[in-house]
Parts: structure tokens; sequence; C-alpha cells
């Protein structure tokens, strides 16, 4: 049986890389050498400006999502309201047209009432 070894890596072999990673913006990459402003290091005059704009960005991020929770509840809302809405109006139309005399008639038939043809007559007392 053959004993394990390791492989050699690229950089062992003397086959170093030379990949460097995708350039966006070459002429910004050349005009802007940030290595030579900060070969020390961030100066510590420049902390309080980046630390405010860090916050800013915090801030403004999270009021983008908020706007975008509210938007999408009032959208919710909104079209909870126009179900409700078509809901009220169906049945408001259902009842008016059951609490029609002919329907109620139609309803109340099969327990045996019927509907009066006689008009109704006014009841008087006397007063003792």
């Amino acid at each position: 049986m053959a004993a394990n070894t390791y492989k050699n890596s690229a950089n062992e072999a003397g086959l170093e890389s030379e990949k460097a990673g995708p350039v966006l913006l070459p002429w910004l990459q050349g005009s802007i050498t940030l290595s030579e402003i900060f070969q020390d290091g961030i100066p510590a005059r420049h902390l309080p400006k980046i630390a405010f704009s860090f916050f800013l960005c915090l801030l403004y991020i999270g009021i983008s999502h908020q706007s975008n929770r509210t938007v999408q509840k009032l959208n919710r809302a909104k079209t909870l309201l126009e179900d409700l809405r078509v809901n009220y109006t169906t049945q408001k139309a259902e009842l008016m047209f059951n609490s029609k005399q002919s329907e109620m008639a139609k309803q109340v038939e099969f327990m045996g009432l019927m509907e009066s043809e006689t008009p109704p007559q006014k009841i008087s007392l006397k007063n003792d």
C-alpha cells in the first residue's frame, strides 16, 4: 500500500499566482492611491467624520426599511378594506332582498304560515 503524502500547492511549487481581482474603474484606481494616504493607518483626525458618515448610512438604511414596511402595511390594509367593503355591500344587498314581504312569505311558508288576505282592523278601547 502507498503512503499518504501531501500535495504540493501552487505557491510551494514556485508557480505563484499573479491573479488580481477585477478592476471596476481603472481610471479611479489610478487617480486615488489609498495605500499612500493610509500607509501609517487611518489618521485619528478622520475617525469622527468616518464614524458620523457610518452612522448616517445606517440611519438612512433603517429609515428606508421602515418606510418600505409602512408602505407594505398600507397596501395590505387597503386590500383588506376593499374586501370588507365588498362583503358589506353584498350582505346588505342580500338582507334587503330577503327582507321583502314576498321573500319573507316564501321563507315561512314551510311552517304553515300564510299571508293574510284581509286588511288589519283598528282596535279601539272604550275608556270607562
